[in-house]
């Protein structure tokens, strides 16, 4: 079996053979030195991951993540962020560009080659396991990672971000299960310990923006977290 492809773009040559080494053996790494290699690299081949630095000398890994969720190819493909900038503000951005992690430096190796580990076990999960999940009138499509619901017999398509669609799924895959903000940080976050344990809330609010008046499947817990449930929804089928 092959080793899955991640594209590594960082500037500075002591981060790079930090992260040469940590994820040596767990992966084929192809380095990008500057912004301008990242965005050739794009157009010339298919990636399992992107690791990429923010502060690039000639651009700006948030465009350049920003870039790569506008390509079909890439859509879904997990995008983690390996950066100083330490800024709530930027880890914000990020996450609401698409990330599927935020990673402070100075990083341990060991944690960032699980933390990578975690990210490309989850996208061969959606390749290799079970394609389809219903919940009463919401089918998870996790190939494609699209959300359909059907209301009055007739499906509609929701659009949500990779990282709000493997929140939702979680949530829906252990459904009427109360589940604490600990257990969603490590299920969909992978134990991250840059991400605030409030950064749930702050999905399920916008989860639930998305999801209009279907929203009423995420219930709060007082105290102690979120479920999935189809409480007052006509069911169609579960799986």
């Amino acid at each position: 079996m092959s080793l899955p492809k991640v594209l590594l773009v960082e500037d500075e040559e002591a981060h790079r053979l930090v992260i040469k080494k940590a994820l040596q053996g767990h992966c084929d790494l192809v380095v990008a030195n500057n912004f301008q290699e990242g965005v050739a690299q794009l157009g010339e081949d298919s990636f399992d991951l992107f690791i990429l630095d923010i502060m690039l000398g000639d651009g700006d890994g948030f465009d350049l993540c920003a870039r790569i969720r506008k390509m079909e190819m890439h859509r879904r493909t997990p995008v983690v962020f390996l950066t100083a900038k330490s800024e709530v503000s930027s880890k914000v951005l990020g996450f609401t560009l698409g990330a599927d992690d935020y990673i402070v430096k100075p990083c341990d190796p060991s944690e960032l080659r699980a933390r990578v580990d975690s990210k490309l076990r989850w996208s061969r999960e959606v390749v290799e396991g079970e394609k389809v999940l219903v919940q009463g009138p919401f089918t998870f499509n996790l190939e494609m990672q699209r959300l359909d619901v059907e209301k009055d017999g007739v499906p509609q398509t929701l659009e949500f971000t990779p990282l709000e669609f493997k929140l939702l799924y979680y949530l829906a895959s252990h459904k009427d299960h109360i589940l604490s903000r600990d257990q969603i940080l490590d299920a969909v976050w992978g134990q991250t310990t840059n991400v605030l344990d409030r950064s749930v809330d702050t999905y399920i609010a916008a989860l639930r923006r998305k999801l209009g008046e279907f929203k009423k499947c995420i219930k709060s817990v007082h105290g102690v977290g979120y479920k999935f449930s189809l409480d007052g929804f006509q069911t169609k089928k579960a799986s």
